[in-house]
């Protein structure tokens, strides 16, 4: 089986062909949430070959869940979403790449990990969440694709996308919406999040394509027992923005140090702690020493043999993981954690050597 045989009738349609196709290739896509809403979204996106799909979701299958998202079976109870989201989705294309990452966002790690995606997909069922997405992603400038249901009804928009409105310009304050109901709570329909979750997959194939109509701007809603659709406009405003930058601006302790400045404390033989965050088939491929603690082992654990006094250095492939530990560290007292800017990417860029124990 190759590539061109499996996207063949996407590069038929006049509005893909070969070179939207590409693109699709080369775009890499952050689903926040594999439930209701994200399975239909995350299998479209996967089918259309979206080159690499994030998945970040820290809850587990239940019963519940199943009616309605669809990547899961009953053998899957009880296993993480993320992971076993990817799992599936890997399987039913080979040609893409998907990572998955089974935390809960909050305003420490969500910045590191957003900026890894050229597309933002929310597809969380909570307005705190949903709230701290949108503003990381106008900080960053990342278009977000926006999703949401109650019951029979469900509306997609696209937010911060060549300049169209955001979250809070819609609804100014998180606190507006404390008192909707969860899914959990009233209920879901499989129909709603099915065609709402593709509905949202399919803005991010226009973004990517940079088409004219995306839904930046309009919120569109849909009602599944009645079939009727609607728009509504609504503007952007500076004043949501600049509130959205201000949740990010407290100054914080530098936290990153160069591969440079690395190199230089391995050569000076100065005493440190160095740690690798990465999975099992990364490190294998190249690293520089130190223990190997995967992410989520890495989150879940204590750190064994480190004083809060000790100078800690963290790495992974590109800085995101890493920086995301290093302020994990930094909460429980470890004041010298620090994370290793650019990752071994940019370690490798610099032509520094690979393996050397610490």
């Amino acid at each position: 089986m190759d590539s061109r045989e499996y996207y063949r009738s996407h590069e038929k349609l006049s509005f893909i062909g070969p070179a939207g196709q590409q693109q699709l290739q080369q775009a890499r896509v952050l689903v926040a949430g594999a439930g209701g809403l994200g399975c239909p979204c995350l299998k479209a996106l996967a089918g259309s070959g979206f080159g690499v799909i994030g998945i970040v979701d820290f809850d587990t299958v239940s019963v519940s869940n199943l009616h309605r998202q669809s990547l899961y079976d009953a053998n899957d109870t009880g296993r993480p979403k993320a992971l076993t989201a990817a799992e599936k989705l890997q399987a039913y294309n080979p040609f893409i790449r998907v990572q998955p990452y089974q935390l809960l966002l909050d305003e420490s790690n969500v910045l590191s990990l957003l900026a890894n995606y050229d597309i933002v997909i929310d597809c969380t069922d909570n307005f705190a969440v949903r709230y701290l997405i949108n503003d990381a992603c106008v900080v960053l400038n990342k278009p977000l694709v926006y999703g949401a249901i109650h019951q029979e009804e469900g509306h997609v928009t696209v937010f911060n996308y060549q300049g169209s409105g955001t979250l809070r310009c819609l609804f100014p304050e998180a606190e507006q919406n404390d008192s909707i109901q969860s899914c959990a709570d009233i209920g879901a329909y499989a129909i709603t999040t099915g065609i709402i979750g593709l509905l949202m997959a399919n803005e991010a194939i226009k973004v990517v394509l940079q088409r004219p109509d995306t839904l930046a701007g309009r919120l569109h809603y849909f009602d599944a027992l009645t079939g009727k659709t609607r728009q509504i406009a609504y503007a952007a405003l500076n004043s949501s923005r600049e509130k959205s930058r201000a949740r990010f601006e407290q100054p914080e302790a530098a936290i990153e140090i160069s591969p440079e400045l690395l190199q230089q404390k391995i050569k000076s033989g100065e005493t440190f702690h160095l740690v690798d965050v990465r999975e099992d088939n990364e490190r294998s491929l190249f690293h520089i020493g130190g223990q190997h603690i995967p992410l989520q082992q890495f989150l879940q654990q204590s750190p064994e043999g480190m004083a809060l006094s000790d100078t800690i250095i963290i790495y992974c492939e590109r800085g995101g993981r890493s920086l995301q530990s290093a302020r994990h560290l930094r909460r429980q007292g470890f004041a010298q954690a620090y994370s290793l800017r650019g990752g071994m990417n940019l370690w490798r860029q610099q032509g520094i050597p690979s393996h050397r124990d610490v």
